[in-house]
Formats: C-alpha cells, structure tokens, sequence
C-alpha cells in the first residue's frame, strides 16, 4: 500500500505571536470553543500517552471533561493499564488533533489524582448505562469472551435499575493533568507550519516559536 502521495495544502489559518494570549490555558479555550462551534463528535477526544514498566509508551484515546485553572481533568479506572502506569510514572503526554481546523495541541506534564469527594461528585452526574458500565467493567483485564462481559453488564443492570443508586467502583475516578509544556501548531502552505510553545520560567509562562 502505497501512501506517498496523499498530500494536502494547510490554508484555514495562522498562528502569529500578536495574537497569542499571555496564558496557554487562555488559548486553549479559545481554539476549543472554537472546534466545538463545528459540532463535531467527541470534540473533547485527546490521546494521552503513558509508559509502561518496560519502558514501552502507550496510546489511547480518552475525553476531556473538565478545564481547571491549573490543569485538565479525565476519569478512567485506577486499575486499568492507564491507571497503574499513571500511578507508578505521572509523567503524561496529551495531544488534541482538530483536523478540519488543522490544528493540534501537545502538552506535556504530570498527574494526580482526584479526591473521592469529586470522583463521587462527577459519577452520579454521569448517564445510567456509563455507570453501571464502569461498575461491571474491571477495565483491561481479560475475560472470556462478549458474552460473559454482556452478561456480567445484564447482570449489574438487575442489581441497580434505572433511577436507582449505582454505586461508584473504588478503582474509578479523575486524573488532573498538570501541564509543564504547550504546543500549539498551526498548519500553513507549503508546510512552513507555525508552532508555538509554551514553557514556564520564573513562575510565569513564556513562548518561543519553533521550526516546522
């Protein structure tokens, strides 16, 4: 399968230090509200990279769900290969790709996790099924085949019917990313692409532009 001629010009935009805010967090609202007026599925989708206890990074999709002064918020399973290898190695790697404004965003930092009192906060306020899906799913650990894992789903729903209280896995809960570094790129013509980065010095944010 050859690949080497599926190219494609960047033209929607520019990233030009006048117009960057002082706050990488501050420009990351901007180019997220920005995506979301477009309506696309899971515009909160960011890929977050760990490393396992070989050394191997891994990748996977997870959603956004919150965006906090400090940092940004995603829930998992604390006992999910994310998880463990967030709780032996904070070190994460996040990236957003919003291809039809082509744009990406990078942003490296450590985690930590939520407090009980949140993780609770937040599951009751997420749908029935998304419940008693994370209270039947001991997430990345094997099991037989679809039909176990469906009847263990069919059997928690009998356990807890809709309206009822589902009560929140011990194992499940938030990661509050806390970013060192932002990239910012911005496709252009002729791939002279702009690609800001912001790193913090002196307790203040900086930028510089990077070479594409």
């Amino acid at each position: 399968m050859d690949l080497h001629n599926i190219r494609e010009d960047y033209k929607f935009d520019s990233l030009l230090e006048a117009n960057l805010q002082k706050n990488p967090f501050d420009q990351f609202k901007d180019w997220f509200e920005s995506y979301q007026l477009l309506r696309v599925k899971d515009a909160n989708a960011m890929a977050i990279a760990t490393v396992d206890g070989n050394g191997i990074p891994q990748n996977r999709i997870v959603l956004l769900k919150e965006v906090r002064e400090n940092g940004l918020v995603f829930y998992t399973n604390y006992g999910s290969n994310k998880g463990q290898q967030l709780i032996k190695n904070p070190n994460i790697s996040s990236l957003f790709f919003w291809r039809e404004q082509e744009r990406q965003i990078r942003i490296t930092g450590t985690v930590s996790r939520l407090d009980e009192q949140e993780n609770d906060k937040y599951f009751k306020t997420r749908p029935w099924l998304s419940q008693i899906g994370a209270a039947a799913s001991e997430q990345s650990k094997p099991i037989d085949d679809r039909n176990a894992l469906e009847e263990k789903f069919n059997t928690f729903q009998q356990h807890y019917p809709e309206g009822s209280t589902v009560p929140k896995p011990e194992s499940w809960g938030g990661f509050l990313i806390s970013p060192e570094t932002f990239e910012f790129w911005q496709g252009r013509s002729g791939r002279l692409h702009d690609r800001i980065l912001y790193t913090v010095k002196e307790e203040e944010w900086v930028t510089m532009r990077l070479q594409p």
